[in-house]
């Protein structure tokens, strides 16, 4: 379900957002707050008993959509809500869509695991470097993977989304190469 306000759900999906993200991934409470303010930030939510317990917040950009952040209670996973959510946003587009993973290590077989799963619902590792820019002033850029629905794209293809999302999504220039 498309949230018409997510801020009037912002603690309940803060919530969830501060236990499933490590901190250099997530925003300050007040910036979230911010972003949930934005025309272009959408949130959509699964909830039981009249209580959120999945939320999938992206981006629905001129060029693109951007799928931020996907998490799910603890008590929930596995029960194909990230699936259910991922699933409606892509029904209702046909702009390319993209994410943002870490990259897959032996040390943290979640990371195999998550690629998985969304290799699964037809998104694509693309092997060109990226770094995700940092959400807090004092964070430093992260090296990510990112993920294409449909096909791999190559950086080239994907420097003019690379550009808006950094642009709307961290606040900052992309720089031409």
């Amino acid at each position: 379900m498309l949230l018409k306000d997510p801020q009037t759900r912002f603690e309940e999906i803060y919530r969830i957002y501060k236990e499933s993200f490590p901190n250099i991934e997530r925003r300050t409470k007040d910036d979230q707050k911010r972003v949930f303010g934005i025309p272009c930030y959408k949130v959509r939510v699964i909830e039981e008993e009249e209580k959120i317990v999945a939320f999938l917040g992206y981006w629905d950009l001129t060029s693109c959509v951007f799928m931020e952040h996907l998490a799910t209670t603890e008590v929930c996973r596995g029960k194909g809500y990230g699936k259910k959510l991922v699933q409606e946003v892509m029904e209702e587009t046909e702009k390319p869509v993209f994410l943002e993973i870490e990259p897959i290590t032996e040390e943290n077989p979640i990371t195999r695991s998550r690629a998985v799963f969304y290799e699964r619902l037809g998104f694509h590792s693309n092997s060109f470097y990226y770094e995700q820019l940092p959400l807090k002033p004092l964070d430093k850029p992260i090296q990510l993977w990112v993920m294409s629905y449909g096909k791999p794209v190559t950086e080239e293809e994907f420097l003019p989304y690379k550009k808006e999302i950094y642009e709307i999504v961290y606040g900052v220039e992309a720089f031409e190469k």
